[in-house]
């Protein structure tokens, strides 16, 4: 058979995974007590760098891994004495505090890894746990001299044991293929063992080996909203699909009687109370089992866990009111959790349409017809009321809320055509064209058309911001309706440039002007990864028409790249492909699959 991957020899420049569980930093700087720093080096053991303090000058070392990492920091030192040491791990040096601030600066943020410890000649100080950071800055605070022998890091977070076992994406675009990259690294940074949940390290979140947790350094639980598109990352990027399946299945294991599935894992006392206000969040575990089983085939997992989704379903109907979900104080947090809307949503209800059609297809796929049409007539009369009540024809898109005729949000109109609801292609089109004018900056497409808030625009958090996590859902929604210039154009604006940082994640949400948000905003985010399945399942082609891609189609689309290639892991292999422009303007097709999948659709 004629070779097809032609370009997986680059991998190793765009590969961001440690290669074994010891990492060494990449430079050290010299420092002021602000953190600015001068004089830098390649790392070295024994480089040479002097951390002091004398009554009139007091000094610091910047230690910077190169790339965001997580584990226990190592660090020992040689000839002299420090009483008493500071050390930070931030993710940006915009996050680094001045040792005089940081006490009140913890308080207000708990998040914020500040600790002492004794710089004495010896093996070394093994240091807490941290979860997800760039640099570490240790600096004196009392008088002393004291010398930096060596630094290193216990890596923590889940490492592919190989490129070779993972898919990958690579085309003429630099810049594309650093995303692509960066997302599985956004992932694998995001994926912890499950004792080690909570922002120190010492909480157990889950069962099973591995689990995906919303953020490296914070809150480092499982949130089901996050893994919607996590999962997908994994199963076309490094194949972990049981770190999937097990944070599915922790969460299942605290349903409660009346069906509702906490939003997180176990946590910290606020986000145990908040857990249980995330209505939409349960629709989202439907989803994402029906995501996790297209993608492995996985029929056990889903016979042994459709009681849950029955529940599930139960609970949320049980808050519909007049053939909508309603918003209560009970159940009305969401994924964008510092704005409260109210009344009945057209997104959590679009959503809500979404979960029901993916549990027809469980329930058929595992012979409860019986179910499974009692579903689809369910999300039938469920799209007609959204449609009836919160379909604005003059503006071509769907409205807030019952209670809110004003604003556009992104949310409802991507979910609504992702899900299948808003079907017509002259209606995707003209909601697509709408968040395309009001919607759209330069560094993205924020959530709303009109700030929730209009005398404080910047608070809170979601107040018309560009968050990763939904535009996935708009670029994907673009593709759906076939707009592939314009869900490129969005995957350039909302990930490219966060590349810049060069630590290799991407954040949990931009600040006002698409900045680097403040300190307590994770730069590393799995719900920020969604980057990985767009390129993979459409740019590149490779989609699962049926589970475990049993049957799959190659639908490339790769709005004017001179060529892309790669491979998505699948039961038996890999399905490889590569398409290539020729001379007169289109493409060719090169293609390999393991003998259990087969090639269905355009093409075939």
């Amino acid at each position: 058979m004629a070779r097809v991957l032609k370009e997986s020899g680059s991998i190793g420049s765009y590969w961001l995974e440690p290669a074994s569980s010891e990492v060494s930093p990449l430079t050290l700087a010299e420092t002021d007590l602000s953190g600015h720093a001068s004089r830098s080096v390649p790392y070295e053991p024994d480089a040479g760098l002097e951390l002091s303090a004398t009554p009139s000058a007091r000094g610091g070392i910047l230690i910077d891994f190169g790339i965001e990492v997580g584990g226990f920091p190592r660090l020992s030192f040689g000839p002299g004495a420090c009483r008493r040491v500071g050390v930070q791990a931030v993710e940006s040096l915009g996050h680094l505090v001045k040792p005089l601030a940081v006490e009140p600066a913890s308080i207000a943020e708990p998040g914020i890894y500040s600790h002492t410890f004794k710089a004495v000649p010896g093996p070394g100080a093994r240091l807490p746990h941290a979860g997800g950071f760039r640099y570490l800055w240790i600096y004196s605070l009392c008088p002393g001299r004291v010398t930096l022998r060596e630094a290193s890091l216990d890596y923590t977070p889940y490492r592919a044991p190989d490129p070779a076992s993972c898919g990958y994406f690579l085309s003429s675009d630099d810049e594309l293929n650093r995303a692509w990259f960066a997302g599985l690294h956004t992932v694998e940074m995001c994926t912890i063992d499950p004792e080690m949940g909570g922002v120190a390290g010492r909480h157990s979140i889950g069962e099973g080996k591995w689990v995906l947790v919303d953020g490296a350094k914070r809150d480092r639980l499982i949130w089901t909203g996050d893994l919607g598109p996590m999962g997908p990352a994994v199963c076309v990027g490094d194949n972990n699909t049981g770190a999937v399946r097990d944070s599915l299945l922790s969460l299942a294991a605290h349903q409660q009687k009346n069906g509702y599935i906490p939003a997180c894992s176990p946590g910290p006392l606020p986000l145990r109370v908040a857990s249980g206000l995330f209505g939409e969040y349960v629709a989202w575990w439907v989803v994402c089992l029906f995501q996790y089983y297209i993608h492995t085939g996985d029929a056990r997992t889903v016979k042994d866990s459709f009681s849950t989704v029955k529940r599930a379903l139960h609970y949320l109907h049980s808050q519909c009111r007049g053939g909508l979900f309603r918003q209560t104080p009970l159940n009305m947090m969401e994924w964008c959790f510092t704005v409260l809307r109210r009344g009945r949503p057209s997104y959590t209800n679009a959503l809500y349409y979404w979960a029901l059609n993916s549990a027809a297809y469980l329930a058929n796929e595992i012979g409860e017809d019986a179910v499974s049409a009692g579903y689809v007539s369910r999300a039938f009369r469920l799209g007609e009321a959204l449609e009836s009540r919160l379909w604005d024809a003059g503006r071509g898109a769907f409205v807030d809320t019952t209670a809110d005729r004003k604003r556009v949000p992104q949310d409802a109109n991507s979910i609504a055509i992702v899900s299948g609801m808003l079907s017509e292609p002259d209606d995707a089109s003209r909601a697509l064209a709408y968040l395309r004018e009001h919607n759209w900056e330069q560094w993205g497409s924020t959530n709303v058309d009109v700030p929730y808030y209009r005398l404080t625009p910047g608070i809170p958090w979601h107040n018309k911001r560009v968050v990763p996590f939904m535009n996935n859902y708009e670029a994907l929604a673009r593709f759906i309706a076939s707009d592939d210039e314009s869900a490129m154009e969005l995957i350039r604006r909302c990930w490219c440039p966060m590349l810049e940082g060069g630590s290799g994640t991407f954040w949990e949400w931009k600040g006002r002007r698409g900045e680097v948000p403040g300190r307590s905003t994770s730069l590393c985010h799995g719900w920020s990864a969604g980057v990985v399945p767009l390129l993979s399942k459409f740019v590149l082609g490779i989609r699962p028409a049926a589970p475990g891609y049993g049957r799959f189609v190659l639908d490339p689309r790769p709005c004017g790249l001179e060529w892309v290639e790669g491979r998505v892991p699948v039961p038996g292999g890999f399905i490889e492909a590569r398409i290539e422009r020729k001379k007169d303007g289109s493409y060719s097709q090169s293609l390999r699959a393991p003998s259990s999948a087969v090639r269905v659709g355009p093409g075939a």
